[in-house]
């Protein structure tokens, strides 16, 4: 069956389907030209105002659009408010605008079913194509074609998160790595050394007199004691300049060693909690997951579930003991719910949320460049973020308690490093010239001592 509408010339054109009030009072206001949808959805960014057409009687073309009960970031169709939108949407009017002809969409709702009974309107022609978040599947292949897809769909499993302490001692090395250790003790060592030069230039005694395997602990042993004891005395103002910066180094970098040390002792204390067996799996109404577990796990229950709200009450109150679902949904899921819910996977790959296109459809390898184009812009960027929340990962690493937080390497203390070896190099060449003044002065002093002493001895005749 079809339902008959009237463009704004007065042209009788029929859209198979039988629809609703309200969706035919949708569907009639875009044909009028009173609503553009990807207008309303894309705003100023929508900037298709080309005059060419690929063919005359394909100025226009309708586009059925599921009525997703749940996750409206992909798919939001609200007849009421006469609007669709939501992340796919926006996706197909940017691939859209990007065609080199002209040709104006007409979005469908269609009641949300299964999808591949969606995609099996394609081959019934009761539409031009598919917009929303459809999965490639093969089963999906024979009824219609995708374009190159526009977001990737692994699925994933979704279980409940359960705290466990899992360090050990080892992780107190852990904030910086073995390269940096070894020159944090090379730092200390050289500081060491530094100090008792000066020292036994002075001609301290705990230096000076000392025998030399306390002369070698003692270099070792009092950079690391000054920085809790007060331990020792030093008597050259050189040295106690290599100490001070000795002592600001590194309180510097005990207070990054601190901050890291925080964020391992906080990792993976919230660990998925996997069931040794499954009994009851959940899966989102609708989606193509439920023919996943029916092929790979066998003898357990299978539970529908319609919105992230059912999935979060069926995990809390043990309906199900894990949710199989699409790496998109669950990264919804746990951007709401994640300090208590975990995903484990990938699972399996698919190959990704695409636009679907009838068999042999002149359309749809135009619209898959364009798909290319759109997933390669900025605008692909700007809508992850409005849409699903999901921000650029060179800008803001996406939370995930898999992931170790990076150990410090010694590029990040070079500067620091740098400027107390120059500190130090300079305290000695500085203490070594006070030195040599101080010996050429008391040289001098007593040459002047032996010429008035001489002076007063008596003269022979």
């Amino acid at each position: 069956m079809a339902d008959e509408f009237i463009t704004a010339s007065g042209e009788l054109i029929e859209i198979n389907g039988t629809y609703s009030n309200q969706t035919r009072e949708l569907i009639q206001k875009q044909i009028n030209g009173n609503l553009n949808i990807c207008s309303g959805v894309l705003r100023n960014l929508w900037k298709n105002d080309a005059n060419k057409t690929l063919h005359e009687n394909m100025t226009t073309f309708s586009v059925c659009v599921p009525k997703k009960q749940a996750f409206h970031e992909f798919v939001d169709v609200d007849e009421k408010d006469q609007r669709i939108g939501g992340f796919s949407i926006a996706i197909f009017c940017l691939a859209l605008q990007e065609l080199s002809f002209k040709i104006q969409p007409i979005f469908v709702p269609i009641p949300d079913e299964n999808y591949t009974e969606i995609v099996q309107k394609l081959a019934g022609k009761e539409c031009d194509a598919v917009a929303g978040d459809i999965t490639i599947i093969s089963n999906r292949t024979k009824y219609a074609e995708f374009t190159i897809p526009y977001m990737s769909s692994e699925i994933y499993m979704l279980v409940p998160a359960t705290r466990k302490w899992n360090q050990t001692i080892l992780t107190l090395m852990k904030p910086f790595t073995p390269r940096l250790w070894i020159e944090i003790i090379l730092a200390c060592i050289l500081i060491g050394i530094a100090i008792g030069f000066l020292e036994y230039r002075e001609q301290n005694p705990s230096f000076y007199q000392a025998p030399f395997f306390q002369k070698l602990f003692m270099i070792i042993w009092y950079p690391v004691s000054k920085i809790f004891l007060q331990e020792g005395e030093i008597r050259n103002k050189c040295s106690k300049v290599v100490l001070v910066i000795w002592l600001l180094t590194i309180f510097i970098v005990m207070q990054i060693f601190t901050a890291c040390l925080s964020s391992w002792l906080t990792l993976n204390q919230l660990q998925p909690k996997v069931p040794k067996q499954l009994y009851a799996v959940g899966y989102q109404n609708g989606s193509f997951v439920v023919d996943f577990v029916n092929d790979h796990v066998k003898n357990l229950t299978r539970v529908p579930l319609s919105s992230m709200d059912d999935y979060k009450n069926a995990l809390e109150n043990g309906t199900v003991d894990a949710i199989f679902d699409e790496l998109p949904y669950i990264d919804i899921f746990l951007a709401k719910y994640g300090g208590h819910y975990m995903k484990v996977g990938p699972i399996a790959d698919e190959p990704g949320l695409a636009f679907a296109f009838p068999l042999e459809s002149p359309l749809r390898q135009n619209f898959s460049a364009a798909v290319v184009k759109v997933t390669e812009s900025q605008d692909m960027i700007d809508m992850k973020k409005i849409y699903l929340g999901i921000k650029p990962q060179l800008l803001s690493k996406q939370d995930d308690h898999s992931t170790d937080p990076q150990s410090l390497d010694v590029h990040g203390f070079f500067l620091l490093f740098i400027v107390m070896g120059v500190a130090t190099v300079a305290a000695i060449i500085f203490s070594e010239i006070s030195s040599k003044r101080k010996r050429n002065r008391i040289r001098y002093d007593e040459s002047i001592e032996m010429g008035s002493i001489s002076n007063k001895l008596p003269q022979k005749a």
